[in-house]
């Protein structure tokens, strides 16, 4: 069953985004400048389809992938790498600040069915959480610490993906 939705929109108007692809690089440089060489070795700017489908590939050996940020890329990229992990005995864990995915821009019940969507795709959801530190162990995987005080560490092949 499918069915046709038509909508007349005349107007619309959306806040101004001042973000250049010179600032998200800014900062991502930033957060990688903030941790030791082991740590940024496995931090990926999430920016091309050649990022995804190195992630992919670390999802397809059963890795365990870390996306840091809420929005629709950060949501989507969940969901696709949650989707493979399901028959590679991998996990995908997403942390955001806010309550639900894309809760910046969705209402708060759609928000939230978002984040159900998400969940449902095998994805660990950490919210109202951002991280404050990542640090390695003596084996060499990752330790996720948080601002709420909450610590996660790693099994897996551990890549840290940073979405703005």
């Amino acid at each position: 069953m499918s069915s046709t939705v038509q909508l007349d929109i005349t107007h619309l108007t959306l806040p101004p985004i001042n973000l250049t692809a010179d600032d998200v690089q800014a900062k991502f440089v930033t957060f990688k400048g903030s941790f030791q060489q082991e740590v940024t070795d496995k931090v990926t700017l999430f920016r091309s389809v050649a990022d995804f489908q190195q992630l992919h590939e670390v999802a397809g050996k059963g890795g365990h992938i870390t996306i840091i940020g809420g929005g629709f890329l950060g949501s989507e990229l969940a969901c696709a790498l949650g989707y493979k992990t399901k028959s590679t005995k991998g996990s995908v864990t997403q942390v955001y600040p806010e309550y639900g995915n894309m809760a910046k821009v969705l209402p708060e019940y759609l928000s939230r069915w978002t984040t159900d969507k998400v969940k449902s795709e095998g994805v660990d959801i950490i919210t109202h959480s951002t991280v404050k530190d990542v640090t390695t162990t003596p084996d060499g995987k990752l330790k996720l610490s948080f601002d709420t005080g909450k610590e996660v560490g790693f099994i897996y092949t551990f890549s840290l993906v940073y979405t703005l």
